[in-house]
């Protein structure tokens, strides 16, 4: 999948010069990263089943991707449960998503050298009401793969563009090489021009937005 994602996650990893980030306050890539019991299969399954579409939304054909970011304490409990971007007129998606994830419970907490951090993590959560022959025709399997590699592509961007920001050289080979690595098994899953390549864009859209807009403002 040789396309403007993929591409713009390698040109992230440009030269930087290396900045520690404080330990008070909560990371966004550790050697460990929190996991949800059973896996994102079981988070984003807990996700669908305590998700009810809007029925305002739903009757305004409204749709599109909420980007919720949250702490996952020492403990694996979490906190500072935020939207970080929404849906341009559809703020019960934004609350529905929200609430869902304030459900979640505790998580495996993250650790760095075998200690546990504070840990920031951002889940996507797709809104879409299906009523087209493409989306119709990708399977419940199909669907949670492309929402896993979306968050995975979603949290590499952001995380790049901070890394950059903040000077973290060690972060940033870290990522790179990660996502060099990811990017080989991506391109073979979404082929140029494919359903769910078109899929994957629309989940991953907003945060490639975002984390060019941020690199921007340096």
């Amino acid at each position: 999948m040789k396309n403007r994602i993929l591409l713009f996650v390698f040109a992230v990893a440009s030269s930087v010069v290396c900045a520690q980030p404080s330990k008070e306050t909560p990371l966004t890539f550790v050697q460990e990263m929190p996991t949800y019991p059973g896996g994102e299969k079981a988070l984003y399954e807990f996700l669908y089943n305590n998700i009810t579409y809007p029925e305002q939304e739903k009757s305004q054909n409204i749709e599109g991707t909420v980007f919720v970011n949250f702490v996952v304490e020492k403990d694996g409990s979490t906190s500072n449960f935020t939207v970080t971007r929404g849906v341009q007129g559809g703020s019960g998606l934004d609350r529905e998503a929200l609430n869902a994830c304030k459900k979640l419970g505790r998580f495996f907490p993250g650790s760095q050298n075998g200690t546990p951090q504070r840990v920031f993590l951002t889940i996507p959560i797709k809104f879409t009401l299906a009523d087209d022959e493409e989306e119709v025709k990708l399977s419940k399997m199909e669907l949670w793969q492309i929402e896993i590699d979306g968050k995975y592509i979603c949290t590499t961007l952001l995380e790049m563009a901070e890394a950059q920001k903040s000077g973290d050289t060690e972060k940033m080979n870290k990522l790179s090489a990660d996502f060099e690595i990811k990017a080989t098994a991506l391109e073979k899953r979404y082929t140029k021009g494919s359903i769910q390549e078109k899929e994957l864009e629309r989940i991953v859209q907003p945060c490639l937005d975002e984390a060019t807009r941020s690199m921007s403002e340096q």
